[in-house]
């Protein structure tokens, strides 16, 4: 029984030094990770301030299956995150190098300051976080060795998943040309729109969004998978476009619609597949011309320049794994007259026939 007794104040004794131990441990915590990343900081910039690439990489997942949504705008000061209802990061950047985020679940609030620093071509991604303890998560964190031990490989870990993004992701791809094909008349619907090549993936995902929406509400039946129709301009810093969606049958739309019904005829075209991220696209439309110029073909400057995006995001999200074909139109090679020599008894005639 006396041993029971000194067992039980042994405990109490031991609870209460964990106690005093627990309490007199910092509130408040910060972590800083880096890594360098073979990309130019603006690009690594970019990519980490859209909070629609976050799924891939972002640290606070865990390995419960929450409801991952984004607000519409994906970047700015009104973009956010939200994992169930409780949950959201707000995300505010003062310069084009850094971006300062808010953390809130529930109670706890945590901030993030990223920094972008230019390496020659590299870029040297740093990520300090800081926020306060409760008196449980000090409890955890003393149990797990200290909140460094668990908090600090997340954060690294995701400064992996980036790196990993521009070097394998965005590093693997293959062009093959395919070819002369024969593009076949469409009905579709298509939207216009411009803007500059490198807000091209965004931009067009918007669009398609929208577009997708004015087909679910007024139940028009589409046909494959949506493509982009580009209009040749000389500006090689800008794309000038159309958003289209193939239709089973012709729509008619008001004038005013921003949304239009079109079709087009069939045409000849040279087909390329890409497969990879879209940053290879201009590699892909370069080596189509080169086996044009090589086999004499001639574009057709005022015909339809389409992009065909097979496999993309939101069903894939690997960019390895996308699989775009473009075509570009060309002008169709009249068949060169032959001459046929005709003799008769009296002198040789030269007349033309043409296949």
């Amino acid at each position: 029984m006396k041993i029971l007794k000194y067992l039980s104040l042994l405990f109490l004794l031991f609870l209460l030094a964990f106690v005093v131990f627990v309490a007199t441990q910092p509130a408040t915590y910060e972590i800083t990770k880096q890594k360098e990343i073979n990309t130019p900081s603006n690009s690594v910039f970019e990519y980490v301030n859209d909070f629609s690439n976050w799924n891939d990489w972002q640290q606070f997942n865990t390995e419960e299956n929450f409801n991952f949504t984004t607000s519409q705008n994906t970047i700015g000061k009104k973009s956010y995150v939200k994992w169930d209802s409780e949950n959201a990061i707000i995300t505010t950047f003062a310069q084009k190098d850094s971006i300062s985020q808010l953390f809130i679940q529930n109670d706890n609030k945590q901030t993030l300051h990223w920094k972008f620093k230019k390496l020659g071509n590299n870029t040297l991604a740093s990520v300090t976080i800081k926020g306060d303890l409760s008196f449980t998560e000090k409890i955890y964190s003393v149990l797990n060795g200290g909140i460094t031990s668990y908090v600090g490989p997340q954060i690294q870990e995701s400064l992996n998943k980036i790196n990993n993004y521009f070097v394998s992701e965005l590093g693997e791809y293959d062009i093959k040309v395919e070819g002369l094909v024969n593009r076949p008349s469409i009905n579709y619907l298509e939207q216009k729109d411009s803007c500059l090549v490198k807000d091209f993936p965004k931009k067009s995902k918007a669009l398609l969004k929208t577009m997708k929406n004015f087909i679910k509400s007024n139940d028009i039946e589409t046909l494959e998978v949506p493509f982009v129709m580009f209009q040749n301009n000389e500006n090689e810093n800008k794309i000038v476009y159309a958003m289209c969606v193939p239709v089973k049958e012709e729509v008619l739309t008001t004038p005013d619609s921003q949304i239009q019904g079109r079709k087009y005829e069939s045409f000849l075209a040279i087909k390329t597949t890409l497969k990879g991220d879209y940053s290879h696209l201009k590699k892909a439309w370069a080596k189509t011309r080169a086996y044009m110029l090589k086999n004499k073909y001639n574009e057709d400057k005022k015909g339809i320049y389409i992009g065909i995006y097979k496999k993309s995001i939101p069903e894939v999200s690997e960019p390895s794994k996308w699989v775009t074909e473009i075509f570009i139109p060309i002008i169709k090679k009249e068949t060169a007259p032959k001459k046929v020599i005709v003799k008769d008894s009296t002198e040789t005639v030269t007349a033309e026939k043409v296949e």
